[in-house]
């Protein structure tokens, strides 16, 4: 197989992106490590390299680019969300009894303050394109149901709303992963630092559960993504939509707390739920890297850092704030770590989380806050179109 030929397999790419980035995600840097963080940077690395090369090696108007295919992407994610979900489910009920209107509150101030924060920037930059800074806001925080609102609110200003939305979504959506990637990993050694010991994540407690059933986890992948289909209208805001993600984790979620309907169980055995989650994490991360790098590096170097900083700004103060008002609320650090991620709906910030602190507890969390996170983006991606 020739160079070339190597480049443009998306696949061979993302076993690639996964491999050095295990390797690199084990370098410890004064107690930080990247962990499965890892595949994400090497495959933003890869992308924008890979594809530069091809450019200069086939100059033809037809070409390109080689991307990972959207199914294994899909695919990769619901394996994840499934897995997390199902390892996390027996600790649900206890934590939203205990924090559910936390949870709602912590959303409430994330999701607020990077919205008052995008539209602080629409004043502060006359000169940018207003419709761009506001496409920063579902990137900032991560948001794929948001920037779908946000692109069909754009669609109806017109002149090119839609390519300014996106514009400022690619811009600051890899910034965000890695501001919350490093945020997540600054708390849990804090959080290790004062002596509080959790389970491994590699080895969790041996209980009597069942072993893993593909037919039961299938079962959860069907139901959530029927169940993340379905809209609740919302007036003038549009509608409210789970999607996916979120309806397989909160099937995940209420099933695995079920644990079994008939003979089927939902209580499968943690270390099997493991590698199925290990897995997949590696596949999800190295296919946003690699999707989503060579896009955002070049819109970079073409329309400079104002977007990039904005971006990142945003991402900073939802997080900040966050974690200022959930301490205020008395939420532990494992739920506000989970909480933060949640109102943020980022998969990448769980997937750091977990790998941190070394233990799935924050799972729970995650899910909880989760819907209130979706609620709030929908809420303020209108009222900022508005504005």
């Amino acid at each position: 197989m020739s160079l070339v030929a190597y480049m443009q397999d998306p696949l061979l790419m993302m076993l690639s992106s996964i491999l050095l980035g295990q390797f690199i995600g084990k370098i410890n840097f004064k107690g930080f490590k990247l962990g499965s963080a890892g595949a994400l940077f090497v495959g933003i690395g890869m992308s924008y390299y890979v594809t530069d090369y091809l450019l200069r090696y086939n100059r033809s108007a037809t070409f390109l680019r080689p991307e990972i295919p959207s199914a294994v992407f899909q695919l990769s994610l619901m394996g994840f969300i499934a897995s997390v979900g199902l390892l996390a489910s027996q600790n649900i009920r206890g934590i939203i009894k205990e924090n559910g209107y936390r949870f709602m509150v912590l959303a409430a101030v994330v999701t607020g303050s990077g919205a008052m924060t995008a539209w602080g920037f629409t004043r502060l930059l006359a000169h940018a394109n207003k419709i761009s800074i506001l496409g920063t806001y579902p990137g900032a925080l991560t948001s794929s149901p948001a920037l779908a609102v946000a692109l069909e609110l754009a669609k109806k200003l017109g002149d090119s709303g839609e390519v300014q939305v996106g514009l400022g979504y690619t811009i600051s959506y890899i910034p965000a992963i890695a501001t919350i990637v490093l945020f997540v990993q600054l708390l849990a050694k804090g959080h290790k630092d004062n002596g509080t010991s959790h389970k491994a994540l590699q080895e969790p407690t041996v209980e009597k559960t069942a072993d893993f059933n593909i037919i039961a986890f299938a079962i959860v992948g069907v139901v959530g993504t029927i169940i993340g289909g379905f809209s609740i209208p919302l007036g003038s805001f549009g509608e409210l939509s789970l999607g996916a993600t979120g309806g397989v984790l909160i099937t995940a979620l209420v099933l695995g707390d079920r644990k079994k309907i008939g003979s089927l169980s939902f209580d499968m055995d943690k270390r099997q739920l493991g590698v199925v989650r290990d897995i997949s994490l590696n596949m999800f991360l190295a296919t946003v890297g690699f999707n989503y790098g060579y896009a955002a590096l070049s819109m970079i170097k073409e329309t400079g850092i104002t977007l990039l900083a904005v971006g990142a700004t945003t991402t900073i103060i939802s997080v900040g704030i966050g974690y200022l008002i959930g301490k205020l609320l008395g939420l532990s650090t494992v739920n506000l770590i989970g909480g933060i991620c949640g109102a943020m709906t980022s998969t990448p910030g769980l997937c750091a989380s977990m790998e941190a602190l070394g233990n799935d507890e924050v799972t729970a969390a995650y899910g909880a806050v989760y819907p209130f996170g979706l609620f709030f983006k929908i809420l303020m991606i209108n009222i900022l179109f508005r504005l």
